[in-house]
């Protein structure tokens, strides 16, 4: 009954699309008309639910969180029930098309059933329980319902226009609900109020338009009926004498959100989000959009997940790392104000714990193994930027034993690592020791002892490795993060606690490939208005830590401030309409959806908005390509290394080449399959993985 039900909406929402008018047309119409009547469920008002009766998903939800018990299969025990009841109602000697009248003759005062009526043909249920659902079911209803913005402005305009307006509805739900259901959506100031459910009369037989026409006769060819149902909102409006038109009642107003995902895990939960996502929308900027339909529902799932994770770890405190963790502490708090754990934002990065480390490196290849993870360049040259040497000094001292800044660290000759070795710990061997004691002094400050939770957005494992060998054993750390892989042998992860929301090492892998084939602009989303941690100070007794200048300020600052505002926004509603208490976690495969039609199969417009983006890690660096496909082709060496280079190698061919590949596609079978791997990777990291 259900599928038949969505089959029927389908093919009626195709005939609807074709003959729907433009909301500018609408409008218009409106301006013209003396009389307005308004249709309610998804003309004036939307639910945010994919279908209707997946509000009878979230009763038997909501009914089982109270009662402890659940009713198998209520969905379908609902829907039959109101199937019954209709039935009963036509056993009577009703057909569908008969008019109040003819019902009246033959001892029936109704053309519309009560909720009543149908929860008494509800089969295997008790009575102390029905009426438990009756009354979660009208609270449902009124929670799930939203205005339809669009619309509202339409109505509102008809208000200022000294417009008469009627709202006529066929809806089995009582009058004083319908009305609760319009004060919460903000629609004031209309005339009548016309129910099925109150008249005994239908829309779709038309009876209920002879009832306006009664009351208006008036105003013959001057009433206006807007709606969204092909027949009774449209052709019955029209047949019945009133002027008509008919509005797209499933309009899809979202950039990275199709409203079906056949391959989504959950497909409930998805048309939940969707539902709730577009009837929700209010911005419609480049920022606006992608924090709202990309980051934010990825933030609230990451939350949910985290939130279980903390209370079956039995975590004593948080700590969100910088400078990503930041956002990630605003939308828990958001989510979970009333969270009992203590949590604390502590400024760390990679180069301020890695760094210090050097003081007890033994050699060349011990000092590259610490800081491995920065060499996207694999130059001397950026070895001497992440440890902040001299750069004067450095290139003199370099010189003096035959090697340059633009020497690759892969291609060092055994005779020379020593003669590096002892650049390095003479330019900087005291300060790194004086960063170390002061890291370990910063994080006491800060209470870093006990079952611990790290927040941050995750990867490879670095973070949480360095953090425990400064905490020490007494000291257990649980990772959560967006995601985790493996690019190490496995005895580097051997007691290590780490998890990850999209992806972890085994699982939802293809996730993880896409990350790092759009790295940095996976991280711009999440990124703080500060700058990176370079290293400490001690300032009045205390460490405090010292930032370098953020790498995106003016126009690229101002667009990552309102992309994550308008996560956070989107948050606040997911909050107030109860999202983050609903049962059943976000899976991944939904979070990932709309990250893969912005990021891993970018239109043109979308490489644009990133066109002056520069991402630091060691050195300052372009996110697109430098030059263009012309020059690569008469370079191919350099064209080869800047794409070896590059974070987000997705985005510079889709750049390069202008032309809409399936890019995710040519890449992963280059990478898995051919096992292309850099020079430098093949030496340093011991896990054979593929890997750009």
């Amino acid at each position: 009954m259900y599928r038949a039900n969505t089959m029927k909406r389908e093919i009626r929402h195709c005939l609807g699309k074709a003959l729907s008018a433009k909301y500018d047309e609408i409008e218009r119409a409106v301006s013209r008309a003396q009389i307005v009547s308004f249709d309610i469920f998804d003309t004036l008002v939307k639910r945010d639910v994919a279908e209707p009766e997946e509000v009878h998903r979230l009763v038997s939800a909501k009914f089982q969180k109270q009662t402890g018990k659940s009713i198998d299969g209520y969905l379908k025990l609902r829907v039959d029930a109101e199937k019954k009841a209709r039935k009963n109602a036509c056993k009577e000697g009703v057909s569908l098309g008969e008019t109040s009248p003819q019902r009246m003759q033959k001892g029936i005062s109704s053309e519309e059933i009560s909720l009543e009526e149908i929860f008494a043909c509800m089969e295997g249920v008790t009575k102390q329980d029905k009426f438990l659902l009756q009354r979660l079911e009208r609270e449902t209803e009124l929670q799930v319902c939203c205005p339809n913005l669009p619309m509202k402005a339409i109505y509102e305009k008809a208000l200022k226009g000294q417009k008469r307006i009627l709202i006529v509805s066929d809806m089995y739900l009582e009058e004083p609900l319908i009305i609760k259901i319009l004060e919460r959506c903000g629609y004031h100031g209309y005339e009548k109020l016309y129910l099925s459910s109150t008249y005994g009369m239908c829309k779709s037989t038309g009876s209920i338009y002879e009832a306006v026409k009664k009351d208006y006769g008036s105003f013959q060819g001057k009433i206006l009926h807007i709606g969204d149902h092909v027949k009774s909102d449209f052709f019955m409006a029209k047949a019945k004498g009133l002027n008509a038109l008919l509005t797209d009642g499933r309009r899809n107003g979202l950039r990275f959100w199709k409203r079906v995902n056949r391959k989504a895990e959950n497909p409930f939960l998805y048309g939940r989000l969707f539902s709730f996502l577009n009837n929700h929308k209010t911005a419609y900027g480049d920022a606006a959009c992608i924090g709202y339909e990309v980051l934010g529902p990825m933030l609230l799932g990451y939350c949910k997940w985290l939130k279980e994770k903390i209370e079956s770890d039995r975590i004593e405190k948080i700590f969100f790392l910088s400078r990503e963790g930041k956002l990630l502490q605003e939308a828990f708090r958001i989510l979970y104000p009333d969270c009992a754990v203590p949590q604390c934002y502590v400024c760390v990065s990679r180069q301020a714990l890695l760094v210090p480390l050097l003081a007890d490196a033994a050699d060349f290849d011990g000092m590259i193994a610490v800081l491995k993870c920065f060499f996207h360049r694999p130059l001397l040259n950026t070895l001497g930027a992440v440890c902040k040497l001299e750069p004067e000094s450095f290139q003199r001292e370099l010189r003096k034993v035959g090697l340059c800044g633009e020497s690759q660290i892969h291609e060092i000759p055994k005779g020379k690592k020593r003669d590096v070795y002892d650049i390095v710990k003479r330019l900087g061997g005291a300060r790194f020791q004086r960063q170390k004691e002061y890291v370990e002094a910063y994080l006491k400050e800060n209470q870093f002892h006990g079952n611990l939770a790290i927040v941050d957005i995750g990867w490879k494992g670095t973070m949480q490795t360095v953090l425990q060998k400064y905490a020490g054993a007494g000291t257990a750390l649980h990772g959560y993060y967006l995601g985790v892989m493996n690019m190490e042998s496995g005895e580097y992860y051997d007691g290590m606690c780490r998890n990850g929301y999209l992806f972890e090492p085994g699982w939802k892998e293809e996730y993880a490939l896409m990350e790092r084939l759009t790295g940095q602009i996976f991280e711009i989303l999440f990124l703080s208005a500060t700058g990176t941690v370079q290293e400490y100070a001690m300032e009045k007794g205390a460490v405090r830590p010292v930032f370098a200048e953020p790498e995106y300020a003016g126009a690229e600052g101002e667009f990552i401030d309102s992309l994550q505002s308008a996560a956070l926004q989107f948050l606040e509603m997911a909050r107030e309409n109860g999202l983050c208490e609903e049962e059943g976690a976000i899976h991944p495969d939904i979070a990932m959806s709309p990250y893969a039609r912005f990021a891993v199969y970018p239109s043109m417009s979308t490489i644009k908005i990133f066109e002056k983006f520069r991402f630091v890690d060691g050195e300052m660096h372009k996110l697109l390509p430098e030059h263009g496909i012309f020059y690569y082709a008469r370079h191919p060496k350099i064209g080869k290394q800047d794409l070896n280079e590059c974070l987000c190698k997705i985005f510079f061919l889709r750049k390069l080449l202008k032309v809409n590949l399936p890019y995710f596609k040519i890449l992963q079978l280059f990478i898995t399959k051919l096992h292309m791997k850099s020079d430098y990777r093949k030496k340093y990291y011991s896990k054979e993985e593929g890997g750009a």
